[in-house]
């Protein structure tokens, strides 16, 4: 038992360490293969190295966070493919085919989430499957190209061959936009759920909800608190005394930065631990300007201008009140809330925010920020 716990609890530097070596034994294959002109293993491998890289390409460049369970299967295809003989080719492309396509549908997902566009299945399903033949076909120009450069007489059975490999590229897109589309309208397995939410729990700041109208913050509130969404019934007014209080203020930055910390949040102001809307006008406040004044005023004094990019705050006139959103991304550095002469430190844990200090600050800002 205590052997196995042991590789669970190595398991990252274990799938490190694997992917390296299969890495430098697909160089070496491409290289071998391509002194002797084995031209269907040489670019089978390529496929493989190219689907290798993917994960960490996304990841540094894109700040994209691939899942293990993603990488890891990844991993055993590529093992498997060695064992697949003379098919071993024609199973990449089409393999190629769908995890390119699925990249597809995920981008078209990003950008529909994060827009006030409403969702078009066929657009995406379309640009899918456009996006993983566009890489099939340029794939094959290389191909061409390469041959062209090292002298490779080529005949009309390379050409048949580019054509297979295309279709079965596009079988594979094709395959991965259906799975895509499905998922859209709601025809969703117990596999693709939770694919993509694994994928979404990695990348939250991908998938930010739609918040910008009546509507949809009535969704919102009636989903209640959790890690990602509180309320607040007021900025600065305390109910029971009808006094402004400092403590409240406290309360929603608080909030603000452990979302900044964690991974990002959605606080709505005006709406009590109920989901009740109460709206803003219990502050007190002239007029909404005058709010939007005084909670940028603290937001800059309290937290930082450098902050401001990660948040976007708008009022929202509900049911005749006005309510505000504050959407927070997270920060790719620490954020400190000022605090009588001292800096504080919280994080999200759960529906509520945490205050963590001394060196257990260190430790979180270590594991979970990539540059300080």
């Amino acid at each position: 038992m205590g052997i196995v716990e042991k590789i669970k609890g190595n398991s990252g530097k274990i799938q490190t360490s694997l992917s390296t070596i299969l890495k430098v034994i697909l160089i070496f294959s491409i290289l071998y293969s391509t002194y002797f002109h084995l031209w269907h293993i040489l670019f089978a491998n390529i496929f493989l190295l190219f689907l290798m890289f993917m994960p960490m390409i996304l990841g540094k460049k894109y700040q994209v966070n691939i899942p293990f369970e993603f990488e890891f299967f990844l991993f055993l295809f590529v093992i498997m493919s060695f064992f697949l003989g003379s098919i071993r080719g024609l199973v990449i492309q089409a393999f190629f085919g769908i995890a390119v396509g699925f990249i597809g549908f995920a981008i078209m997902l990003i950008l529909f989430s994060n827009s006030k566009f409403k969702a078009n299945y066929m657009l995406i399903v379309l640009f899918s499957f456009s996006f993983s033949l566009a890489f099939g076909a340029i794939a094959e120009i290389l191909k061409y190209y390469l041959k062209w450069f090292l002298d490779y007489q080529m005949s009309v059975g390379d050409y048949d061959f580019a054509i297979t490999n295309l279709t079965l590229v596009a079988s594979g897109a094709l395959l991965s936009s259906l799975f895509g589309y499905f998922y859209m309208i709601g025809y969703r397995t117990r596999i693709m759920q939770e694919m993509v939410g694994k994928f979404k729990n990695k990348n939250p700041n991908l998938f930010i909800e739609k918040t910008d109208s009546p509507e949809e913050i009535l969704k919102l509130i009636k989903k209640g608190e959790n890690e990602r969404i509180e309320f607040k019934s007021t900025l600065r007014a305390n109910l029971h005394t009808g006094e402004h209080d400092k403590k409240i203020e406290n309360s929603s930055l608080k909030t603000i930065v452990a979302f900044l910390n964690s991974e990002g949040g959605i606080l709505l102001i005006g709406v009590s631990d109920t989901g009740e809307i109460s709206g803003i006008e219990k502050d007190g406040f002239l007029d909404n300007d005058k709010f939007n004044r005084h909670f940028t005023n603290l937001i800059k004094e309290r937290i930082g201008n450098e902050y401001l990019p990660y948040m976007n705050f708008e009022l929202v006139l509900i049911e005749g009140k006005n309510i505000m959103r504050v959407e927070c991304r997270k920060s790719d550095k620490p954020v400190f809330l000022k605090c009588d002469g001292t800096e504080e430190f919280y994080i999200r844990v759960g529906a509520s925010s945490l205050q963590i200090i001394g060196s257990k600050i260190l430790e979180y800002i270590a594991h979970k920020f990539r540059k300080i």
